[in-house]
């Protein structure tokens, strides 16, 4: 149906500008997506914490959640101001008797130790705070807390007491959000840590939709900026070579560049915007391929020109053949970006019949998606009806035998891995069945070279030697 494969002509269609102006823009706002990531992780183990302490108090809880919270904040305003720097909270590192409560780190190096207490009663928090094994730790507390437990504290500090010292040091460092440098969370009061701790799921998706949407908003904005930038550059030279031959006015060269720029704007911003959607859903589903930028950019921009083709076809200003055409080459050209990103293809081979069939599902899923998108809402005339009716038809019955093929190919794909698989899991066995420790670690290494990974520590003496080090372990 598709032809995906049958035709390399380039496109000469104003979708270029359009997809250049997505990756454009993604890249620019690369940075709200490793926020994206932050908020995730946080937000993880947040959950997790949640779910750990469902039958403590929520007065009590809250104090540990509120750990998570901040530290995730700073992490995403570190992410977005692309410093390496970052927070971990002691108890998600296994340490929850430590005497520091969050650490801010540089790779291994500890900058800063964070006694965190959250808290209605600024009293009790002026008290805790005042313990003498926090010397020198930034003192951590509720927003809207803040400034009564530092004067609470200032005013203990001049009692004369023997705790004054304390109290002085104390107020010394409270502060109403994690901070380190040019790096901040912003703070979090006491209600919001204890709306979290009583309802932690739907704190949770508001936290995460609310980066996911500020990511969106960012990716579009540059998107668009960068789109309208080519755009009117490319215009301008167009319309300067029309003015030059004398085609067009000079009047007619400033209007048409006006409108392309703006044209391009719009086209760019959509495709940015579109894209960072695609890459935030992918990376809450794990998704990996999907999770780049520039290939959620480029699946963004195949929708979108496939929906502006599908759209011109219904309303009979292409043909059949000139919209099958131009389908098949966003199809090839989606696929082909999601392939050039995937560690899959390692494992399940390179472009072939596998990728073909997987291509030509996702063109006629798109293609499917958009004629029902145009039909409910396109206020078509009966012609226009008609066509696309037909085309939605050819497109499910494409689907059904696109995917029959796939799912064929892929069997075959996965017998021939299994067989490969069983033979590096028996070698890893017989390693452990006769106690050979190198023969076990060569399966292992063995395996992951299959999938694409180098191991760290492929020698059983260099593992040694690191487990003596006081360094974090990764594979």
């Amino acid at each position: 149906m598709f032809g995906l494969f049958k035709s390399k002509k380039k496109d000469k269609s104003k979708s270029e500008e359009g997809f250049l102006g997505g990756q454009i823009g993604s890249f620019l706002a690369r940075n709200e997506a490793q926020a994206t990531g932050e908020a995730l992780k946080g937000m993880g183990i947040f959950s997790e914490a949640a779910k750990n302490l469902t039958n403590v108090k929520p007065e009590i809880s809250q104090g540990n959640l509120f750990e998570i919270i901040e530290s995730t904040k700073f992490n995403m305003d570190a992410a977005t101001k692309s410093s390496p720097i970052r927070a971990y909270t002691t108890a998600s590192m296994g340490l929850p008797h430590d005497k520091a409560d969050i650490l801010i780190k540089d790779g291994n190096n500890v900058l800063r130790e964070v006694q965190a207490k959250s808290s209605g009663d600024p009293a009790w928090s002026a008290n805790e705070f005042r313990g003498e094994k926090y010397s020198g730790m930034q003192r951590l507390t509720n927003a809207d807390k803040a400034q009564r437990v530092k004067d609470l504290s200032e005013k203990r500090a001049s009692s004369g007491s023997i705790n004054a010292d304390n109290y002085r040091d104390s107020s010394n460092n409270i502060t109403s959000e994690l901070k380190h440098g040019e790096v901040s969370s912003g703070g979090t009061t006491y209600d919001e840590a204890l709306s979290a701790t009583k309802d932690h799921e739907t704190y949770r998706r508001q936290f995460e939709m609310s980066q996911f949407k500020q990511e969106i908003k960012v990716t579009a904005k540059e998107a668009a900026q960068a789109g309208a930038i080519m755009g009117g550059a490319m215009s301008t030279i167009k319309n300067s070579v029309a003015l030059y031959r004398g085609d067009i006015s000079t009047e007619e060269m400033v209007g048409n560049v006006v409108v392309d720029t703006t044209k391009a704007g719009i086209r760019s911003g959509a495709t940015g915007g579109l894209g960072a959607g695609i890459r935030v859903t992918a990376e809450k589903a794990g998704i990996n391929a999907l999770a780049k930028s520039n290939v959620a950019t480029a699946v963004a921009s195949g929708v979108i020109d496939v929906g502006v083709t599908v759209y011109n076809f219904a309303k009979g200003e292409i043909n059949s053949e000139e919209a099958m055409e131009q389908i098949g080459q966003k199809g090839f050209s989606t696929m082909s970006s999601i392939y050039a990103g995937a560690t899959a293809g390692l494992v399940f081979g390179p472009a072939g019949v596998l990728v073909g069939s997987m291509a030509g599902y996702l063109a006629a899923s798109n293609v499917y998606q958009t004629c029902l998108e145009i039909f409910k809402n396109g206020k078509l005339q009966e012609e226009e009806a008609r066509r696309v009716i037909a085309l939605c038809e050819a497109a499910s019955a494409e689907m059904r035998r696109q995917r029959a093929e796939f799912e064929m190919n892929m069997e075959g794909k996965l017998q021939l891995n299994k067989r490969i698989f069983d033979s590096f899991l028996t070698q890893i066995d017989r390693g452990l069945f006769e106690m050979d420790h190198q023969k076990c670690l060569n399966g292992v290494v063995a395996f992951a070279d299959y999938l694409g990974h180098e191991l760290k520590l492929a020698k059983f003496e260099d593992f040694d030697q690191h487990m003596k080090m006081d360094n974090d372990l990764v594979l």
